[in-house]
């Protein structure tokens, strides 16, 4: 009898002060909605909550935690229990900013496959494949181009080395009639009912290419920056046979003076580059580039936005053969650039040339 009192007392603590006393409530309210709503929350959620309503119950019910404490030297007087219990909490919500980066990350992927996978749907539908069968294919991302992007068309070569030719316009979810205006210039249309980034255009782009059995692929901005006319640059190395990849290169060729910062930038990320590959790159944020339809499945491309580092990285760590080309870059023909602000833009740009590299 006089064990089973001392080990009550030991385990439920006699004083129970208002925190002590708020603190199982938030409990048991914690764990009663965990199981009440139980058929509408994911496993994992249900678990988390379950596991917090637990400790706080501990924490706040029983002598548990105050033992645990002074067994890790965290002992009562001059805050040392509430440094032991900050240090447990830190370790928890670590724990919890983890998942949610995880969940995050899969949502997105699964927002991707479901906007690619409409994209191609629309357009096999369409029987747009056999018009990319064997020729150039030519992919432009767009989002609110309708200004700029009827004069881009204009200029594309009906073929480039003696290979004929077909555009394809990547909608990326536009609020405008970019994809209205491309369309009524010849082009095929794939459209994303959100906008996801260029990135995420160009990996529908080159999805339906691979589908469709093109021969080479050549990407170009939809804003005017990238000339058309120099497209055969870029086309003929891998018609010669001598690389699988050309990539557009202003350092090389022509550009126009941009903002001091963006030019800093460039070549800052161009020597970081070249330093991380061990390969000389003049030119690691030229989106002007033309590749072999065939090397596209081998490329992993994750990057919504920051892809033009990622898939010349990328390229480069699977051997590919590839080659700078001299192009011209030059200001864009109506609007507003799309990319974020300078310090926005290059944290985005060195964390995915950094993510590229590692994985």
């Amino acid at each position: 009898m006089t064990g089973s009192l001392f080990l009550t007392a030991s385990i439920f603590p006699g004083q129970l002060t208002a925190l002590r006393l708020s603190g199982i409530v938030l409990a048991i309210g914690l764990i009663g909605f965990a199981l009440f709503k139980r058929r509408s929350l994911r496993n994992a959620d249900v678990l988390i909550l379950l596991v917090v309503g637990l400790a706080l119950l501990l924490v706040s019910g029983t002598e548990i935690t105050d033992r645990l404490l002074s067994a890790l030297s965290f002992e009562r007087g001059n805050g040392g229990r509430i440094l032991g219990l900050a240090v447990f909490a830190i370790i928890f919500l670590f724990v919890l900013s983890v998942r949610a980066l995880s969940v995050s990350a899969r949502n997105t992927r699964e927002i991707s496959e479901v906007l690619e996978g409409i994209a191609s749907e629309q357009f096999r539908a369409a029987g747009s494949r056999e018009v990319f069968r064997n020729r150039i294919g030519i992919v432009i991302p767009a989002y609110n181009e309708a200004d700029n992007i009827g004069f881009v068309l204009e200029q594309i070569p009906d073929e480039v080395c003696g290979v004929g030719t077909a555009v394809l316009v990547v909608d990326d979810g536009s609020r405008d009639e970019t994809d209205e205006v491309a369309a009524g210039f010849g082009a095929t249309v794939a459209r994303h009912v959100v906008n996801r980034g260029g990135g995420a255009a160009l990996r529908t782009g080159y999805r339906l290419m691979v589908d469709s059995d093109a021969a080479i692929v050549v990407t170009l901005d939809a804003d005017g920056q990238h000339l058309p006319s120099e497209m055969e640059r870029l086309v003929r190395p891998i018609l010669e046979g001598r690389v699988d990849v050309a990539h557009g290169s202003r350092i090389l060729g022509e550009a126009e003076k941009g903002h001091p910062a963006r030019e800093f930038g460039i070549v800052f990320f161009n020597r970081l580059v070249s330093l991380i590959t061990g390969t000389k790159v003049t030119d690691c944020s030229n989106g002007y580039r033309a590749v072999r339809t065939s090397v596209l499945p081998k490329l992993v491309l994750k990057q919504e936005q920051f892809h033009t580092s990622e898939f010349l990285i990328e390229a480069m760590k699977r051997g590919v053969p590839a080659e700078e080309v001299p192009v011209t870059v030059v200001s864009r023909l109506h609007g507003s650039s799309k990319k974020p602000a300078v310090i926005r833009y290059g944290i985005g740009f060195a964390n995915a040339i950094m993510r590229t590299w590692l994985r």
